[in-house]
């Protein structure tokens, strides 16, 4: 059996990811727990997670493609095009909120046995890649719809989905931080999504936008996601290297900052649980 010895010097990053494997059993439950609790009352159950991008993509459709009449400049269908951006978008918003609110939710556990906290995170991320992927279904009847098929490529798409885990993991561990210390931070995040999705290309092509404006958005590494999964899963998009570049290199970047800030700061942030 494992003992915590607080003299024992922790390396950042590496110890915490150490610790959150050699406790991948408690991992794997907390992921089931997540899945079946959430929808433990509802009828249908996990369909929900299908049709809330829906419902979703359906007004939204409704209102550009038949109100304001948009249309693809490069003829490409609109409806997977905007479905494959509300189903990232969807992966990134429940992620991230489900993540910085995992630790406050997991206090009970936290203040009773020792277990490495960023656990409660990533089960809450890794939840909702599951949730994600069921939302494939859909995104794959859409495409027969528009007379498209997922290309050869479509297996990349795990791809995106383990880079949008790690950036959302990374990105929730230090927003859980805000979560424990400041109440309004929940009513903050909630409008800094609600910006970055105008600020994602989910329903406009970056085509129609001007120089300035593009070289903003393309900044946003959530485009990068974006693009890479048009382009692996539909092929409605064309992803350049260094669309790939900016997802694999923020992934990573923003897991170990996630990490290293939330170990600093962890000390100060328990007494407050």
């Amino acid at each position: 059996m494992l003992v915590y010895d607080s003299d024992i010097k922790q390396t950042p990053i590496i110890s915490q990811v150490q610790g959150v494997w050699e406790k991948r059993g408690l991992l794997k439950l907390l992921v089931a727990r997540d899945l079946t609790v959430r929808y433990k009352r509802s009828v249908i159950g996990i369909w929900w997670s299908l049709l809330n991008p829906l419902f979703t993509t359906a007004v939204m459709f409704w209102v550009f493609n038949t109100v304001f009449k948009a249309r693809m400049p490069d003829g490409t269908a609109f409806l997977p095009y905007l479905l494959s951006g509300v189903l990232v978008m969807t992966l990134f918003n429940q992620g991230l909120t489900m993540a910085a609110d995992a630790i406050a939710s997991g206090a009970g556990v936290l203040t009773k046995v020792y277990v490495r906290p960023e656990i409660f995170a990533f089960s809450a991320t890794i939840s909702s890649a599951i949730n994600f992927i069921f939302g494939l279904v859909p995104l794959t009847l859409v495409l027969a719809i528009s007379h498209k098929w997922p290309g050869w490529s479509f297996p990349l798409a795990i791809i995106v989905v383990g880079c949008m885990t790690l950036f959302t993991t990374g990105l929730g561990l230090m927003l859980a931080i805000a979560y424990v210390n400041f109440d309004d931070s929940r009513s903050l995040i909630q409008i800094f999504l609600l910006a970055l999705q105008y600020m994602t290309p989910v329903f406009y092509p970056l085509s129609v936008l001007g120089p300035h404006t593009r070289s903003v958005i393309m900044l946003n590494p959530l485009t990068s996601y974006l693009s890479v999964f048009r382009d692996v899963f539909g092929n409605n998009y064309v992803a350049s290297f260094n669309n790939w570049l900016m997802m694999g290199g923020s992934s990573l970047a923003m897991f170990c900052l996630g990490f290293y800030v939330f170990q600093r700061a962890w000390p100060r942030v328990v007494a407050k649980i």
